[in-house]
């Protein structure tokens, strides 16, 4: 359950004020942008020249290139494999490969649901031309703009009041005396990352959708397929990039979310960002690098399998 908050009432309503302001900024940001068109000018295709850099120019275009990712990855990534080489034996054991499986489990689980979700809401807002509605899917896209801290709140504050009424509910009809069937959970913490992150699967599952030409639909239904027919024969086929594109990029989030999961996880469920995080907190640094290094690593290995895909789409 919710910890370290003394004041339940008190993070509510810091919660609600957070949540108001980020919805005046979506709302602002919609109407600023209701009237934009996007145009191809006739020029736009036309192909770039490569300047050739000599001498001293060519040596600083190197040098400044080459210093943000050797200040900001390659230097930390070197530093964690040493702190990890010397703290190997200690630190990975049973436990570590137990944070290893439920780091997964949970970043697996998120992913399959939002992206469920991320193609349920992008092509209803294809085929629904409601301005209430697609106001609404639209609406959805506003958790990642939101802390995770906040979200974490409200849904523990929705969530909590739902298993509220489901053990009132069942004691009075069953006789069934049950403790918290959804906050005390897995579900909850899977269910607040795919708020705070469905907003990344909708956009790309819906830039995906909306390259399909839609006379594509028009066709499938003068041929006499249904909605789900159109999408799960032709849609999804279509769009397999982006869906993969969505998974991974919800998978690697969910990896290294920290506020979400640190207030959320339930009794005896910890993650390697939680295990880092406590350990860094500890000023364990080195201890604390194998459980750092090892996101990295799960943060890298599909970023590589979605530039391999890009390119192979590229190249077709």
């Amino acid at each position: 359950m919710c910890r370290g908050f003394g004041e339940p009432g008190t993070a509510a309503q810091l919660s609600s004020l957070l949540m108001l302001f980020v919805l005046l900024l979506f709302v602002l940001e919609r109407y600023m942008r209701k009237r934009i068109r996007y145009h191809n000018p006739s020029n736009a295709t036309r192909k770039t020249t490569a300047i050739a850099l000599h001498g001293k120019h060519a040596i600083l275009a190197v040098i400044a290139c080459v210093i943000p990712p050797l200040l900001g990855f390659i230097i930390p990534l070197i530093q964690l494999g040493i702190w990890s080489i010397k703290t190997f034996k200690i630190m990975v054991d049973d436990q570590f490969w137990m944070l290893a499986v439920n780091s997964l489990v949970l970043a697996a689980s998120a992913a399959a649901l939002t992206l469920l979700l991320a193609i349920i809401l992008a092509y209803g807002r294809r085929e629904n031309h409601n301005p209430l509605v697609r106001g609404l899917i639209n609406l959805c896209a506003m958790g990642y703009a939101v802390p995770g801290i906040v979200i974490a709140v409200g849904v523990l504050i929705v969530l909590g009041k739902v298993d509220y009424w489901l053990i009132g509910f069942l004691a009075e009809n069953f006789g069934l005396q049950t403790g918290l069937l959804l906050t005390g959970t897995i579900f909850a913490l899977v269910f607040a990352h795919t708020v705070r992150f469905l907003s990344l699967a909708l956009q790309t599952v819906g830039a995906s959708l909306n390259k399909v030409n839609k006379s594509v639909d028009e066709v499938s239904r003068l041929l006499g397929s249904s909605s789900v027919q159109t999408l799960r024969n032709i849609h999804l086929p279509i769009i397999r990039s982006g869906l993969l594109t969505a998974a991974l990029l919800v998978f690697v989030e969910v990896m290294k979310e920290l506020p979400a999961t640190l207030i959320m996880r339930p009794f005896n469920f910890n993650t390697l960002a939680v295990r880092a995080y406590e350990l860094a907190s500890d000023e364990r640094l080195a201890d604390a690098s194998t459980a750092a290094l090892a996101i990295v690593l799960t943060g890298i290995l599909p970023i590589l399998m979605l530039h391999i895909s890009i390119r192979a789409n590229a190249n077709q």
